[in-house]
């Protein structure tokens, strides 16, 4: 017979150390004893409807400083004890090999590997659904060690039976996610690094300041913003950026132990259930199970379910002052502020073609938070604000990828006056301070992202038309356009005087910005300082704007310029009437569009903060088909690939798009 005197757990394997117990002088003794033993192991074997853990007695438990991390000593019941104990239970047969040793056996789970020595834990990981959001799988599989050694005798009631709850506190207990230091850790990096990308256009900072704050009694947010620090984390490395200088020791929750080597997919896959766990359980009516397949949904979905019950009709109130109306609104602000960061969290390393189906549900909801702010004279509250510039930002650049309506209708003129920019009877921005609650930058950065999503509508629009008449059927009707929202109007035939009135608006927007969107610092041939050419010159300008909000409009607003002038529709009546008057015209646009084109790569050589980086990937595509030399498609491949590496964000497929085009036109 063998004693269980210690485990060490080290890494890579595990080790169980054994060594023989004293052998009873008595030989009579202890053949009776073996044969007892034998006789109550056919007993424990037999089938039985109890589940009872093995029992065992832990001597000590302690770090250990030295190469081992944690070393356990457990002993083995006494004969005594042991006959004492239920037959029902599972037992550990031990060989009498001196040192069984366990191989280190991991377990693929998506992005992450984990390995466990007796338990193989398979990990919520998101997969791809139908609506692109993650589906989640959670197992439990018992995995049985290799003979000689010791082996787990299976009870016959199936694990399955255990709660989905159950099975996955396991889990959470073994990755021990979610503790104090790991939250503080991670929401104190979305604070410094995260959130303000998402506040790019509100300057008081609702996603960098407000809901940090509201996440200490909101669950869903919390873990949301979990979610979405631990998948950047997981995107750079674990590699962090000291923010309060580099002289002298940075604060606690700024370090975290080993932080490039912890598994931050697995803990974002994790947080990324959690929060959508909770946003179903918030949006229940208190009497129905949530189930796991709940997180399948949309975010959308979820909160235009809950909108749309009778009870919440009727709760709903914008204007009143009732602290529990105010209490409803407030939470559907933290809902849509959880949806925004859960939709971050999916498009940071989402191609770009795959942004527009992320946000195929935004319109019917925000037709709904529009029905209820109806009655109410003031517009959306700031948290709501600050979600539906994202979503607008976000609908417009991923509908440009695949050159599809917005879902978002840049004719429902209601929904955008109530989300904070002013629009005359003419259907026309302007700056108010009397119509808007928001800064005048802000006005003005949000009024563009109105105007390019009638750009990109354009554009829409656009190849419908040429499919029709490619293939001599009428033009389809996208299934946006088929529903209409309250207050929308048809969208406009790409003709010559719906083109002009655009680039009329456009240059309305640009003749009256703030002196803030000018450039404080502008190089016009910066030196080559990568060391490839001695005392060469860069071919574009270097721009640097001292707000973010204001390179990213005046990147953004380039780029709009661009693409009218890329697609200004034929007229039969204004159209030059020789040859020579066509070339003409095509240098005047190969010219602006060059110009424009030099601009956004400018802005993006003068290395802007993180938001600024991060939407400027579709913008470099666009104007990397514009230009021409090797050297500049060189380095519009290198600003790509700078974003990827210093932010996390994918521009892999970006980078592929534009070689795939710079070699067709070989």
């Amino acid at each position: 017979m063998w004693k269980f005197r210690s485990i060490r757990i080290c890494s890579g394997a595990y080790v169980v150390k054994q060594a023989p117990m004293e052998q009873s002088s008595d030989l009579t003794q202890q053949e009776d004893s073996q044969a007892k033993m034998k006789e109550r192991t056919m007993q424990w074997n037999q089938p039985s409807e109890q589940n009872s853990p093995l029992h065992l007695q832990m001597e000590e438990t302690r770090l250990d400083p030295r190469n081992d991390p944690v070393r356990m000593d457990v002993s083995h019941p006494s004969p005594s004890q042991a006959e004492q104990e239920s037959p029902q239970r599972n037992i550990l047969n031990a060989s009498e090999a001196t040192n069984t040793y366990v191989p280190h056996q991991p377990l693929d789970i998506g992005e992450s590997r984990i390995s466990t020595p007796d338990t193989t834990h398979k990990s919520i990981s998101p997969n791809t659904s139908s609506r692109g959001f993650p589906t989640f799988e959670h197992t439990l599989n018992s995995s049985t060690f290799p003979s000689p050694g010791p082996r787990w005798v299976q009870p016959s009631e199936s694990l399955s039976h255990r709660s989905e709850k159950e099975e996955f506190q396991d889990i959470f207990s073994e990755l021990m996610t979610g503790t104090e230091h790991e939250i503080a850790f991670l929401t104190r990096h979305y604070s410094e690094v995260i959130g303000p990308w998402l506040d790019l256009s509100d300057t008081e900072k609702f996603f960098t300041v407000y809901s940090p704050v509201r996440a200490i009694n909101n669950t869903s947010v919390k873990y949301a913003i979990a979610a979405l620090a631990a998948k950047h984390l997981a995107r750079v490395k674990g590699i962090t950026s000291p923010n309060g200088g580099i002289f002298t020791s940075p604060a606690t929750t700024e370090v975290y132990p080993n932080a490039t080597q912890v598994d931050w997919f697995l803990k974002a896959a994790n947080y990324y259930y959690l929060a959508a766990s909770d946003l179903n359980n918030l949006t229940s009516d208190g009497y129905t199970t949530v189930s796991s397949s709940a997180v399948l949904e949309s975010p959308f979905e979820t909160i235009h379910r809950w909108i749309r019950s009778p009870r919440n009709q009727t709760l709903l109130k914008p204007m009143s002052e009732d602290p529990d109306d105010v209490a409803v609104i407030r939470k559907m602000e933290e809902m849509l502020v959880t949806a925004a960061i859960l939709t971050m969290y999916r498009l940071l390393d989402m191609p770009g073609d795959g942004w527009h189906m992320q946000l195929s549900s935004i319109r019917p909801l925000f037709d709904s938070i529009l029905q209820i702010h109806n009655a109410a004279s003031a517009p959306f509250s700031h948290g709501i604000r600050a979600a539906f510039w994202n979503f607008a930002r976000q609908d417009y650049l991923g509908s440009y990828f695949t050159r599809s309506p917005t879902h978002l209708d840049p004719g429902n003129l209601a929904l955008w006056r109530k989300a904070g920019i002013a629009i005359n009877d003419k259907k026309e921005f302007h700056l108010s301070h009397a119509e808007s609650p928001l800064l005048r930058e802000d006005q003005t950065a949000n009024g563009l992202i109105w105007l390019n999503t009638k750009v990109i509508n354009f554009l829409a629009r656009s190849k419908q038309i040429q499919i029709a008449q490619w293939t001599g059927s009428p033009p389809a009707t996208s299934p946006e356009n088929q529903i209409k929202s309250p207050g929308s109007s048809q969208p406009p035939y790409p003709d010559t005087e719906t083109w002009l009135k655009l680039s009329f608006e456009f240059q309305t927007w640009f003749e009256n910005l703030p002196e803030t969107f000018r450039a404080s610092v502008r190089v016009e041939r910066p030196k080559d300082l990568s060391g490839s050419s001695e005392g060469g010159h860069l071919p574009f300008p270097e721009i640097f704007h001292s707000s973010t909000t204001c390179a990213a409009a005046m990147q953004h607003y380039h780029f709009g310029r661009v693409a009218l002038l890329l697609n200004r529709p034929a007229d039969v009546i204004s159209a030059p009437s020789t040859a020579f008057d066509r070339l003409q015209g095509y240098r005047e646009v190969t010219k602006e569009v060059e110009f424009r084109s030099r601009e956004i790569c400018g802005i993006a050589l003068g290395r802007p903060r993180g938001g600024v980086r991060i939407f400027m990937v579709p913008l470099l595509v666009a104007v990397g088909q514009c230009l021409e030399s090797t050297e500049e498609h060189q380095i519009i491949v290198d600003l790509l690939r700078g974003v990827e590496a210093d932010l996390g964000w994918a521009t892999g497929h970006a980078i592929q798009k534009l070689q795939t085009s710079w070699n067709q036109g070989v």
